[in-house]
């Protein structure tokens, strides 16, 4: 890679001095809150600075590039992690560091186009030093920043190909919601979670669940896809040798589920799948599962668990309780049940058709 072709790349993507956008905001917020960290940016180097495309936790616009630790970042593969920049040669003397902001911790992963030209990264930063971001954070700060190029590329695309326009503003708008919901997953894990490794490990198998939802709907071209469908693709990621044949998915009275409506449907069905490895019939315990729908004015589903030696423990009052219980009926617009009986465990909910299907 030239800088000449990176800074072209760049250029073309039309970002720099562009306009604040809730789209990139989104995920910086995302990041900050996941992560714990004072700032959170989006940063695309030019020729002579580096220059934040969106921010959390800072009034800077941008910095000389040759005190930026992102230009250090780009030239990596891999998430570049500072934990303490006062330690380390290559920033104890940088002006970021001596005054202010007076950073310390630094992480930051690379923004690289399909082409593999690093624009900028995702990077956040704090004034105290921290050694203890793991693997499973730097994994989470990645999957962001292919987010964010997930964004930057599908402009590029309505700006080359105008055929593609309506698709991809489709898209955008979808991955959009999706931002937003996991924004409001983050902030209820973190109510309901004190153990940031627990939160962190939580918040990856919603986020990857979601992205396969996201991807069976691009490979639908964002129309909608049978229900069937949408639970096995859900569900696969707890489907192993061991449990498979344990699993019925109805297949009659299919009817086709929206990507507005698919969204609160993987996080039902992923929290029940979690459930069911953990204590039910997809767990080391024999028993069965049945995963069911009935059409009219009013949809109803039903995820039903049989198991051979009863039922332990509740869903009790977490998150997944509050997904379960609260959000899903909600909005769905409906009622539902969650029902613990001697010999299983029954989920039921209705739903208003227009909230699955438009």
């Amino acid at each position: 890679m030239t800088e000449d072709i990176r800074l072209s790349a760049l250029k073309a993507t039309k970002l720099l001095d562009s306009e604040a956008e809730e789209r990139f905001d989104r995920i910086t917020r995302m990041a900050s809150t996941a992560l714990g960290t004072e700032v959170a940016l989006i940063s695309l180097i030019d020729e002579n600075r580096q220059w934040f495309k969106s921010k959390q936790g800072t009034d800077l616009c941008e910095t000389d590039r040759e005190f930026a630790f992102c230009d250090h970042a780009i030239r990596q593969d891999n998430v570049m992690v500072v934990p303490d920049a006062t330690k380390d040669e290559r920033f104890v003397a940088n002006p970021l560091v001596t005054d202010g902001p007076e950073i310390r911790f630094y992480a930051g992963a690379p923004l690289v186009t399909k082409d593999g030209h690093a624009l900028g990264t995702l990077c956040v930063i704090d004034s105290q030093p921290r050694h203890n971001f793991s693997a499973e954070d730097q994994q989470l700060l990645k999957d962001l920043a292919v987010s964010i190029m997930t964004e930057i590329e599908v402009v590029k695309q309505t700006q080359v190909i105008a055929d593609y326009a309506v698709i991809n503003e489709e898209l955008r708008h979808r991955m959009g919601n999706m931002y937003a919901h996991v924004s409001a997953l983050i902030s209820m894990m973190g109510r309901n979670e004190d153990d940031k490794d627990k939160l962190v490990r939580r918040l990856r198998e919603r986020i990857t669940n979601l992205g396969q939802t996201q991807a069976l709907f691009a490979a639908h071209k964002w129309a909608s896809v049978p229900m069937s469908k949408l639970v096995k693709t859900t569900l696969e990621p707890f489907i192993n040798s061991g449990n498979q044949e344990r699993i019925t998915i109805q297949s009659t009275q299919d009817f086709d589920v929206s990507p507005r409506g698919a969204f609160i449907l993987t996080l039902m069905l992923s929290e029940l799948g979690t459930n069911a490895v953990k204590h039910g019939a997809l767990g080391p315990r024999e028993g069965q599962l049945s995963i069911g729908w009935r059409t009219g004015d009013i949809i109803s589903l039903e995820w039903d668990e049989i198991l051979n030696d009863g039922v332990s423990g509740d869903l009790g009052a977490g998150f997944g309780s509050q997904i379960l219980k609260r959000i899903v009926p909600m909005d769905l617009q409906g009622e539902a049940s969650y029902n613990l009986m001697p010999n299983g465990l029954k989920y039921h909910v209705t739903a208003n058709p227009e909230r699955l299907r438009i």
